[in-house]
């Protein structure tokens, strides 16, 4: 593992002392059993690792057997990759393909991804944000921010019309071909992306794109617009570096300057540094003083600098121009339109891309974004939070707190992780501590009349018994019993209650937010519930009770499938009640494979 790491790095290295350097024997690296094991851990950490591909093989089935399977078959060159499984996920304005593809599929997309970025990495610009470590949303704002009190005057918003789906596959390999030598490698990619899906038991050729769900898929897309990039960085002079102190000094406003000295001499009368002029007493010098210095705050500091400035997070960016006309940004606007058309193959989607005003309010990574100036003409950024998004967290919100059949300590657990996630998101608007506030209030409500339905208690008996103090943050909540844990300890789970503290773009922290507990909704609904995996934990002993091994991962087997439930009625209160009051047990991944005959896509 130490040297697959160390190999790794040796390629990063490498890429940054030679940025015009061709790589080869890349695929040797690839089909390193250390190399597929690194990749394999690296999958499993991921949210989807076990959701099954077209061969209905979760991650969790894929053994060292099937390790060195994969090895042998890349090594030999018989390695064929499988279609992608089509799902939809739900989208504002539809629906969104999603390509999943199996376990093997994965592992070999990690090794792949793995290799690209440590060549591509140090070669990516800076206005890049999107799928890269140490950039987030929140950093890609945070330059947008700068631009702003640049002088920014009007924007154009960019966002390529099915970015994944329709990047040419001859302009990927010809990307690749810029910094790889090894042809076998490249042929593996080419293998992948023309691999098909699979929808409705029919597949589908894929003649574009690379599968949106795929774990190479933002690197190779990155690679793609890397090339638009550096076109707008070297032919259009976007992102310009810092002046220097001589620049600086040379665009000073002179008007602003006279009255600055003006300002330091007036001072000086009155500080007694200086001898007060005849005719004049310390009155007068006053009122003008405060004559100058309100006269100064309407010129700016500098005089107006033209330049533009460009951050693009994925397939959606912002161009930025600075003491600019309409015409210059419509012009450039062009421009992009045109080379993305001829270069790239790609299209952007006219409905999306737009020239804005910078004082009028526009949306960027699920922000509202909108120019401001202070009192004295400097601009700068206002962050909002637009009101979709809170209806949206409301209307999911209201979901899991909907049925009073769901198990208390799943409701609470879905609540929690949904609101905590999404208020440390938007914890950079200048709203943020309105709106938390606010969403306090739903989440305590919701929560407080959920409460009382499932026990057919009334909300004033309710607060009685679940209205107490967190201990840790000394604040008043609701609580419920944490399933399995040990009663004579805090057996206690509380209630999502202290909105998180509101940070600015510029804070050290703002990188270093994330949120990884897990949305659950009304998986319970289907057997696979929270709080019944609690309970069979405290019950077994962390044992498996099929073979009785202990320090192994479990799996809370569920003996009768929901979908073998009869239905007395219509409805979906019913297939929920049946979920929820499943009786699992614990089984070890061999005892659980035993059941389900080698699968257990159920």
């Amino acid at each position: 593992m130490v040297d697959v790491i160390q190999d790794l790095e040796h390629l990063n290295k490498l890429a940054k002392e030679e940025p015009e350097k061709r790589f080869n024997r890349l695929y040797r690296l690839l089909y390193q059993p250390e190399l597929l094991m690194f990749a394999k851990a690296k999958v499993e950490r991921n949210k989807g690792a076990n959701t099954p591909g077209v061969d209905g093989k979760i991650m969790a089935e894929m053994g060292p057997e099937d390790l060195e399977k994969l090895h042998q078959e890349l090594k030999s060159g018989t390695y064929r990759p499988q279609p992608v499984r089509r799902t939809y996920i739900p989208k504002k304005n539809g629906k969104r393909p999603l390509g999943l593809p199996t376990s093997r599929d994965k592992i070999v997309q990690a090794g792949i991804a793995l290799i690209l970025e440590a060549i591509y990495e140090s070669t990516f610009s800076q206005s890049s944000h999107g799928f890269r470590p140490g950039r987030s949303p929140i950093t890609a704002l945070r330059k947008v921010s700068s631009a702003y009190r640049a002088g920014a005057t009007w924007i154009i918003e960019g966002d390529l019309e099915k970015c994944f789906d329709s990047i040419p596959h001859g302009v990927i390999l010809n990307c690749l071909r810029k910094r790889i030598r090894d042809e076998r490698f490249i042929d593996l990619i080419r293998q992948i992306i023309t691999a098909g899906v699979m929808e409705q038991g029919r597949h589908h050729r894929t003649y574009s794109g690379v599968p949106q769900g795929g774990v190479a898929s933002p690197i190779l897309t990155n690679i793609v617009l890397h090339e638009l990039d550096e076109w707008l960085e070297t032919q259009i002079g976007v992102n310009p570096p810092a002046q220097t102190t001589a620049e600086l000094n040379a665009r000073k406003n002179p008007a602003y300057m006279r009255l600055s000295y003006r300002i330091t001499d007036l001072r000086r009368y009155l500080d007694g540094k200086r001898p007060i002029p005849k005719g004049k007493d310390k009155t007068l010098i006053r009122q003008e003083l405060r004559a100058t210095v309100a006269a100064r705050r309407h010129l700016p500091c500098y005089l107006p600098r033209r330049v533009i400035y460009y951050t693009r997070f994925a397939d959606d960016w912002l161009i930025v121009l600075c003491h600019s006309s309409k015409e210059e940004a419509r012009q450039l606007k062009q421009q992009v339109t045109d080379w993305l058309q001829t270069q790239l193959g790609l299209k952007l989607n006219p409905d999306k891309t737009l020239i804005t005003h910078w004082t009028s309010p526009l949306r960027f990574l699920g922000y509202q974004l909108q120019g401001r100036r202070n009192a004295n003409g400097t601009p700068w950024l206002h962050l909002s939070v637009p009101p979709e998004a809170v209806r949206s967290v409301v209307t999911r919100i209201k979901q899991a707190t909907k049925y009073p059949q769901a198990p208390e300590y799943d409701v609470f657990q879905n609540v929690n992780a949904l609101v905590r996630g999404w208020t440390n998101y938007y914890r950079f608007a200048h709203t943020s501590n309105t709106v938390a506030g606010r969403m306090m209030t739903v989440v305590f409500w919701r929560s407080l009349h959920y409460l009382g339905q499932k026990h057919r208690q009334s909300l004033r008996k309710v607060m009685r018994r679940r209205y107490v103090r967190d201990p840790k943050t000394g604040c008043m909540t609701l609580f419920v019993q944490r399933p399995g844990a040990n009663p004579k300890g805090d057996c206690r789970y509380y209630l999502w209650h202290k909105r998180p503290k509101r940070l600015t773009l510029m804070s050290p922290e703002a990188t270093a937010i994330s949120d990884k507990l897990p949305y659950l909704n009304t998986n319970w609904a289907r057997g696979h519930s929270q709080t019944a995996r609690s309970e069979a934990l405290a019950q077994a002993g962390h044992t498996c009770q099929g073979c009785g091994r202990k320090d192994v991962p479990l799996v809370l087997h569920h003996p009768h499938r929901l979908r073998n439930v009869k239905r007395v009625r219509k409805g979906y209160g019913h297939v929920a009640r049946s979920g929820a009051d499943q009786k699992g047990k614990l089984l070890c991944q061999a005892c659980h494979l035993a059941h389900h005959h080698g699968h257990t896509r159920q």
